[in-house]
């Protein structure tokens, strides 16, 4: 099932993204999020920026979010977002399903531009955001250090259709 995020999915969203900050340089944190940071972080979005997840037997596999590009007035119809699967669930879709409920919402919501920075190499990411229509802006050598290495963003964005 794949649906809006609640309070009570914060714990598995919370292990998930600690999972990527350990394992991973898809995640440019270096310690672990506390679960007070996430819920928090969702509290500050709930009405403005939407959260999803995909669940499975309950239990939270995946969570996509939208959250502020920058803070200045001007970007207020910009919002980035980032997504993030259990590594046993990666290669099955779930981030395509998460999207397919992200983007609408966000169009619902009047955004503009979406953005979404990626961490290279990392083929499955750039392939599932351009999937969704997000074209490639250009990438920024070097930008993260993480795990002994110097590592590039690429930036994708879409400019969402207006009714």
């Amino acid at each position: 099932m794949v649906r809006e995020a609640t309070p009570e999915d914060l714990a598995d969203i919370n292990r998930i993204e600690n999972y990527w900050i350990a394992e991973s340089f898809a995640h440019f944190g270096t310690e672990p999020v506390p679960r007070a940071e996430t819920t928090a972080a969702f509290q500050s979005a709930t009405g403005r920026f939407p959260w999803v997840v995909k669940t499975d037997s309950g239990k939270v596999v995946g969570f996509a979010r939208a959250g502020v590009w920058k803070v200045r007035e001007g970007y207020h119809w910009t919002t980035e977002i980032g997504v993030y699967v259990d590594p046993n669930y990666q290669g099955k879709g779930v981030g395509g399903e998460l999207y397919e409920l992200l983007f609408p919402k966000l169009h619902e919501l009047g955004f503009h531009t979406i953005v979404a920075g990626i961490a290279l190499p990392n083929d499955a990411s750039v392939r599932l955001h351009e999937r969704f229509g997000m074209t490639h802006a250009g990438t920024f050598p070097e930008m993260g250090f993480k795990h002994g290495s110097w590592r590039s963003v690429g930036y994708w964005y879409r400019i969402l259709e207006m009714s």
